[in-house]
């Protein structure tokens, strides 16, 4: 296994659960901080800003910048701002995302013949009603696309449901199909990662908790290390038949420390 030039850590069953910092994950970041290697965090949930972000790896210790921080969200408000027409869209989201949506002056509508794309993202407040305008929009010809594909995100004793909850009821009632989802395992996520980071896609690896999202960045070409803080357990691993890791460890300070950093 190579060393890689830098590091992108997955941020929720990763460095921390809930508001609580994983045991020695933080030391072990700064210390390869220390050593100057690029540190990248990289979260698929979109419910925080990349400034509110911040502020919450402030306070467990760790100094970090926007610059630091992408999310899904972060990279699907990319995508949006390049599109050469202005594009409008029903976001599906709770109050970050459709702020970010609105202050990058995205136009947002919940009248269907208007909608170009539905979002589908986090967003514990999902309603029938929602439901029904999605419906409309893409029955109108509104495309479906996602900030995040993952089936939960992990918090103390457990989980909540996330968009894949919201892109399956969206498919199921329109008999129609995701177009893609921003964040990880996509390779937009890996390319706007490997931007941040000015190097190459091979020669970062990815650090996190979930094999679908996280280690399934390798199919990208990343280098990909999995740690059993978050969604996987060792015997979800033994029976995984996708994308394989390129190292397990039990936390970021073990994987770290194999690495002699």
């Amino acid at each position: 296994m190579r060393v890689p030039k830098a590091f992108v850590f997955d941020l929720d069953g990763t460095v921390y659960l809930s508001d609580t910092p994983i045991q020695g994950v933080v030391p072990a970041i700064q210390r390869v901080r220390a050593l100057g290697i690029p540190v990248l965090f990289l979260s698929n949930n979109p419910t925080k800003t990349p400034e509110e972000y911040v502020a919450k790896l402030t306070s467990m210790g760790l100094s970090v910048t926007t610059h630091d921080v992408l999310t899904s969200a972060v990279v699907m408000l990319e995508w949006l701002v390049a599109q050469h027409t202005p594009p409008c869209v029903y976001p599906i989201a709770e109050p970050a995302l459709i702020t970010m949506l609105d202050n990058a002056g995205i136009s947002l509508s919940d009248t269907p013949g208007e909608i170009d794309y539905v979002l589908a993202s986090f967003d514990r407040t999902f309603s029938y009603a929602k439901l029904q305008i999605a419906f409309d929009a893409v029955r109108a010809g509104a495309t479906l696309i996602a900030t995040n594909p993952d089936a939960f995100c992990p918090v103390p004793g457990g989980g909540q449901p996330d968009a894949a909850a919201i892109i399956a009821a969206i498919e199921a009632c329109t008999n129609t199909k995701l177009a893609f989802t921003a964040g990880k395992p996509s390779a937009m996520a890996a390319e706007a990662a490997a931007r941040r980071l000015a190097l190459p896609i091979d020669q970062i690896m990815m650090v996190g908790d979930r094999l679908e999202t996280d280690i399934g960045m390798g199919q990208t070409g990343m280098q990909t290390g999995l740690v059993m803080t978050g969604a996987t357990t060792p015997a979800i691993l033994a029976t995984w038949n996708g994308q394989q890791p390129t190292v397990v460890a039990d936390d970021v300070g073990v994987l770290l420390s194999r690495m002699s950093l």
